[in-house]
């Protein structure tokens, strides 16, 4: 592993947390490294098995079974799925150790009371170039989760390897075509290894890397879909007990569903849906019925559609729902204990996050929103304090911060505390977070990947839980 590097920064930024109590606003000094990708709203920081949410309705978020949005990771065997979460993926062989170490800002959080939100200095580890999209996993069967990106700019993958205590060895990169774009994992051949299926902008294939069971992957293949898709979501939508994949177009066209034919093969895509501008589409259960349901973030519409699935890999016509200004990304979670499945939506041109209450049935209450930073490309839910509520993190792109929200337990959260303008660190650009447990302590830690400076950060919970 890589011995951490503190840089100097002379810069003063902001972390800001949106929270009802328990959290100050307060500058911080000399964060070195931090803020570059992620800034808070206060001070401190897709599942088991990955950060997303899996099958039936979670608790920690995220979009489907198996892929990389939202919700709590710990760390899982290989083939398992997590509670909520991916299932993990193995490294590829022939990969290209990358360079550098992990840079750390200075500076430490005092321990918090009970339901507070604390985290340690942020730290950086460096990527390739241009990183868009990020998976948590366990990818070599040693119980400790482990990192995936996809760089668009470097035409690869990243894999870091965590040593469990909140580190990460030196990453490994594996050539892909350019403009990788979205990664998601599961294991897609049945052999008890995590793979790995990405998708590659202005491409018409899905590249699959298998994984070998011990952090390395096989040589990459491809599946034939529609060109241009941007996010890929895995999971069994048709109950044959093999990973199928939905896939969401770039700009125009339909969602695509591939059904797993076991060993890693698939069926020609089944179109289902216009996307709309549709930037991503999440798996998750939002009915109760046992069949995972569709939800797609419509960009041109300002609309998050919801599909039901009929258990067979067909899907309902889709209904509607209208959110803020070009949605990018949604995630699941129960808001309010009702035991329904609830949306966050986040909408990047509004400046804002939808909240969509589930009522039951697969239908939703209309939205309220609540103010971010700028530009928010990614939502994750999980419980950040110990309350036994879910809590909102947004990946506010153009702001380099995440906004983190309290959330109350009836499906509210928390108002903004503090109005100043936040003075942020050179153009970070994070695009995606995930939340996991990434040293085994139970509390749930925040990892972003920072576009603008080629890295991921993380930020270790310490809130007392």
């Amino acid at each position: 592993m890589s011995e951490p590097k503190i840089r100097p920064n002379h810069a003063r930024t902001w972390l800001l947390l949106w929270v009802a109590t328990g959290i100050s606003c307060a500058p911080t000094d000399n964060v070195v490294g931090a803020t570059r990708g992620v800034q808070l709203s206060g001070v401190a920081a897709g599942n088991a098995g990955d950060i997303a949410g899996g099958g039936a309705p979670v608790r920690g978020v995220g979009g489907g079974p198996g892929n990389s949005q939202g919700g709590m990771a710990s760390a899982v065997p290989p083939g398992q799925s997590g509670a909520g979460g991916f299932v993990g993926s193995p490294l590829a062989t022939g990969g290209t150790a990358g360079s550098g170490g992990p840079s750390t800002g200075n500076g430490g959080v005092a321990a918090a009371a009970p339901n507070e939100l604390s985290f340690a200095p942020f730290v950086e580890y460096p990527t390739a170039k241009s990183p868009r999209s990020l998976a948590l996993k366990d990818l070599n069967g040693d119980q400790k989760l482990d990192l995936v990106t996809a760089n668009y700019a470097g035409g690869s993958i990243s894999v870091l390897l965590g040593v469990g205590d909140g580190t990460f060895q030196a990453r490994v990169d594996y050539p892909t075509a350019p403009a990788s774009n979205w990664v998601a994992i599961d294991d897609l051949n049945s052999d008890g290894a995590p793979d790995i299926a990405l998708t590659v902008l202005n491409s018409d294939t899905i590249e699959v890397l298998f994984g070998a069971g011990d952090g390395t992957f096989n040589a990459m293949s491809g599946v034939l879909g529609s060109v241009d898709m941007f996010s890929v979501s895995l999971g069994d939508v048709d109950h044959d007990g093999n990973v199928d994949m939905v896939t969401s177009p770039n700009a125009s066209g339909s969602v695509g569903v591939f059904l797993g034919q076991g060993h890693g093969t698939f069926a020609a895509a089944r179109y289902v849906a216009e996307g709309q501008g549709c930037h991503f589409v999440g798996l998750n259960d939002v009915n109760g019925d046992g069949n995972l349901d569709l939800a797609k973030v419509n960009m041109d519409a300002s609309s998050v559609s919801i599909l039901l699935g009929a258990g067979d890999g067909s899907f309902t016509s889709d209904q509607d729902y209208p959110t803020g200004a070009a949605p990018l990304f949604v995630a699941f979670g129960d808001l309010n204990d009702d035991h329904q499945v609830d949306l966050v939506t986040a909408d990047a041109s509004a400046n804002e996050v939808s909240v969509l209450l589930g009522v039951g049935n697969g239908r939703f209450a209309p939205r309220v929103a609540y103010a971010t930073e700028k530009y928010p490309t990614h939502v994750a839910l999980e419980d950040l304090n110990g309350d036994r509520h879910l809590d909102l993190v947004a990946t506010d792109a153009f702001a380099g911060a995440l906004v983190i929200r309290v959330g109350l337990g009836d499906g509210t959260f928390s108002a903004q505390l503090d109005n100043q303008t936040a003075t942020f660190l050179d153009a970070p650009y994070p695009e995606a977070s995930a939340v996991g447990d990434l040293n085994g302590d139970g509390i749930p830690d925040l990892v972003a990947v920072n576009s603008g400076t080629d890295s991921i950060g993380v930020l270790l919970g310490t809130s007392a839980h």
